[in-house]
């Protein structure tokens, strides 16, 4: 099963610091789920480099 997390950057342009700080606060925000989403990518990054240089 796909791990696919559709949050892009655009999805927070033009809000506030606030409006960022009070997504950051909610687990469930979007700000969160991007920085999951970015998280995995660094993961799977790191796991596909490994099976290339073994």
């Amino acid at each position: 099963m796909s791990r696919s997390i559709h949050i892009t950057k655009k999805n927070f342009e033009g809000l506030t610091k606030a409006e960022l700080d009070e997504q950051a606060n909610d687990p469930n925000s979007e700000l969160n789920q991007w920085a999951k989403k970015s998280a995995l990518k660094k993961e799977v990054k790191k796991s596909r480099s490994k099976t290339i240089n073994t």
